[in-house]
């Protein structure tokens, strides 16, 4: 008797040898990535067969830099495997024609406000690098950014001659975790429907799950009937209770769970008998901070006592973060922010992506080469320090002068960081002449305190000074945010706590998982989600958005966990929704938190 992981490899390369696009559907922990593996190595132990040409190679589409570089290694790095990014993939295909892509750009109308007028880009040169979008008319260069590829490529794969050219190169393109690809790429890649007999292309695999598309303008589940379905319904990664659980959200693709599994726990709280006043605005309905952190603590402490064993003593967060995988997933930075401490720095901000992804050049200083040489110098390792600060080249240290002034130095940083602001740090590195590689933080600063010294050709047009100001203003605002915020963060993205989003953790997994469902995403409503998921197929257009969005984010969040899941909702939950969880977990699994003032004194 042959496994389910067999027979799924046997119906990839059917497909593949009768020339039919597949598409394999796994639910979480279904082992899609072994698949696309195996069906990997298959190929490759059969190579003439598949690849025809000894020039030829499969491409192997992934959605991020890890994924990639597993898929490599686990293909003992073959030459016969192309393995790289949806981005990196497309510039591969399309980077031969760059006369035809500056057509295309004037055509679809890719930079509208660049083109200054100009009706065609002919004789200019073209890249992608940074994947941020310029067009320079005085060098006559253009650099596409990350949008334009998916578009382009759209247009181009519906070339007969380009799809044949694509075939000549990669027969075969499997492409990982497909829901999460631009939206109507994966489409396009199959050919227009119809054109199979006269318009040939590469073969598609498509491997993923549309229950996991959790990001804006993707392409979640895929409409076109045409390549073959594929399914893996055993849970290799979660014990019977969360198996128990996902089946029943998902009872279309019902999942088993893995020999020898155990039992595991689901349990459920939640915070109806609250009687303090709830916040407002995109957070209505949701309890107050005092109250939210009190109901996580109590909970926490509850299923480590009742249900999850993992005799660990103590009851602060740091013995918390010490259990070994252990997670608590927050639907928003903002709430982690709320829990860790550094909600000034958050406010800060406008978008999550400036402080947490370090896109804003005064962060990255301090999270990529400040506080990484202070830890080496902690740790007596001078030599890692310099280097940190630095990469370019060690400080001259010729006399006791130049140590004392280092001395000094870090002596008045050490206070800045312990008692300061941000500002007082920032102006003790830009005043310091020891080490360089505060260009782009000078940069910043300067057009901060100076902007009008800005000129007309960096700032032109509405939407680039309404732009520089709100630069000015984060810069400001970051200045006046105390040292120990910006810490806070640095260990939390460091790993020194239990904390993520979750957005965060998709494709990862972890034993014990508590996940806190709040509001504060207007575009998540997951307590809408459980009062409408009783009459979900009745649901269309902007409403069955908006629920297949919850759905999805909610379906990750539970799926993330191995042997234990716990559900704190720190939002008022609609009689309907509490109807589905009891439905969902029973009775008796789910617990209301009993508060006096903003403490929790008991649960039932």
């Amino acid at each position: 008797m042959t496994t389910e992981a067999e027979d799924v490899t046997h119906t990839i390369l059917t497909a593949l040898r009768e020339g039919r696009h597949f598409r394999v559907e796994a639910g979480a922990g279904a082992g899609k990535t072994s698949s696309l593996i195996e069906a990997l190595r298959s190929i490759l132990a059969d190579r003439a067969r598949y690849l025809p040409q000894p020039h030829q190679r499969i491409a192997c589409v992934t959605y991020t830099n890890v994924a990639r570089d597993e898929i490599i290694s686990r293909t003992d790095r073959s030459p016969y495997v192309f393995a790289e990014t949806i981005h990196g993939f497309l510039w591969q295909l399309l980077s031969p024609f760059r006369k035809h892509l500056l057509r295309h750009i004037v055509e679809l109308d890719l930079m509208p406000s660049k083109m200054e007028g100009r009706t065609s880009l002919d004789g200019y040169t073209i890249e992608y690098s940074t994947g941020l979008q310029k067009v320079d008319h005085d060098t006559r260069h253009v650099r596409l950014g990350h949008n334009d590829l998916p578009v382009l490529a759209r247009a181009f794969f519906g070339l007969p001659k380009f799809r044949a050219l694509a075939a000549d190169r990669f027969p075969i393109v499997f492409v990982d975790e497909y829901q999460d690809t631009p939206a109507g790429l994966a489409e396009a890649m199959l050919g227009a429907p119809g054109d199979e007999a006269t318009a040939r292309g590469p073969l598609c695999g498509l491997f993923g799950d549309h229950w996991q598309q959790i990001y804006d303008n993707a392409c979640g589940a895929l409409e076109d009937a045409r390549p073959t379905p594929v399914f893996r319904r055993r849970n290799r990664r979660s014990q019977r209770a969360v198996v128990n659980l996902l089946n029943t959200m998902r009872p279309e693709l019902t999942q088993t769970a893995a020999s020898g599994a155990g039992d595991g726990t689901v349990v459920v709280y939640h915070t109806n008998a609250w009687a303090g006043t709830r916040l407002t605005h995109h957070r209505k309905g949701q309890l107050g901070w005092d109250a939210a952190h009190a109901a996580r603590k109590w909970v926490l402490d509850d299923v480590r006592e009742r249900f999850w064993s993992t005799g660990t003593s103590g009851h602060d967060d740091r013995a918390r973060a010490e259990e070994p995988s252990t997670k608590i997933l927050m639907l928003t930075h903002e709430t982690i922010a709320g829990e860790l401490g550094y909600q000034k720095l958050h406010g800060a901000f406008r978008r999550n992506d400036s402080y947490v992804k370090k896109e804003d050049h005064a962060m990255a200083f301090f999270m990529d080469t400040l506080e990484p040489a202070l830890l080496h110098h902690r740790n007596k390792r001078y030599g890692a320090m310099f280097d940190a600060l630095d990469p370019r080249g060690r400080p001259p240290i010729n006399s006791p002068a130049d140590k004392q002034e280092w001395v000094v130095f870090l002596e008045k940083l050490g206070k800045a960081r312990e008692t300061g602001t941000v500002g007082d740090v920032l102006d003790l590195c830009l005043e310091q002449r020891l080490f360089e590689g505060l260009e782009k933080v000078r940069e910043r600063h300067r057009k901060a305190v100076s902007p009008s010294g800005v000129g007309p050709q960096a700032v032109s047009g509405d939407k680039d000074k309404a732009r520089a100001a709100a630069q000015v203003k984060e810069y400001q605002q970051l200045r006046e945010v105390p040292y120990a915020e910006l810490l806070a963060l640095n260990e939390h993205l460091g790993g020194g706590t239990p904390f993520a989003t979750q957005h965060g953790v998709k494709g990862l997994e972890f034993t014990r998982v508590l996940a806190v469902v709040s509001k504060g995403h207007s575009r998540f409503q997951i307590p809408r989600m459980l009062a409408n998921f009783p009459r979900r197929h009745e649901l269309a257009g902007t409403e069955l958005e908006a629920f297949v969005r919850a759905r999805n984010l909610f379906y990750v969040a539970c799926s993330r966990a191995r042997e234990h899941l716990a559900i704190l909702f720190t939002t008022t939950l609609e009689p309907a929704a509490l109807d589905t969880l009891r439905e969902w977990v029973g009775e008796s699994r789910i617990t209301s938190l009993r508060f006096d003032g903003d403490s929790v004194v008991d649960g039932q």
